[in-house]
């Protein structure tokens, strides 16, 4: 199964948006159910794929239970992680993220480590250097 990046990039979009924080200590859970019914502009094999990825490299937090045959029984999404909330505060800008993908594309890697290190090195460079700053400007127009 492949790793859907614009998926990844969805659930936690989602994620960040739909979560909550309950009487001042408590955090709110979204279960696989409800990101489903509202990224479903992809198919369930994606979505299941990235949260469960998200999981895996702490970038999410909750309760998933997979009884150690990857079929995921129980889920239920709580926060999103420093890890998580940096990558995706890096990959929001759509001009970053879509040259991310571009870069992991042409390189052939699509892992979240791949993507997140390539996202960073991008953002620092947009910030830094006025050339690829000009560029990404000449893209858009």
């Amino acid at each position: 199964m492949k790793l859907n990046p614009d998926c990844v990039r969805d659930v936690l979009l989602y994620l960040e948006e739909n979560l909550e924080i309950k009487n001042a200590s408590e955090f709110s859970e979204i279960t696989l159910k409800q990101i489903k019914e509202s990224l479903s502009q992809y198919t369930e094999d994606d979505v299941f794929y990235s949260v469960y990825n998200l999981y895996k490299i702490n970038y999410i937090e909750g309760k998933i239970n997979d009884v150690g045959n990857k079929k995921m029984f129980f889920c239920e999404i709580n926060n999103i992680t420093w890890s998580g909330h940096q990558f995706l505060n890096t990959i929001r800008p759509k001009t970053v993220w879509e040259a991310t993908k571009d870069g992991a594309s042409k390189l052939g890697v699509m892992s979240l480590h791949a993507l997140s290190s390539m996202a960073m090195k991008i953002s620092d460079a947009i910030v830094t250097d006025p050339a690829v700053i000009s560029s990404i400007i000449e893209r858009m127009m």
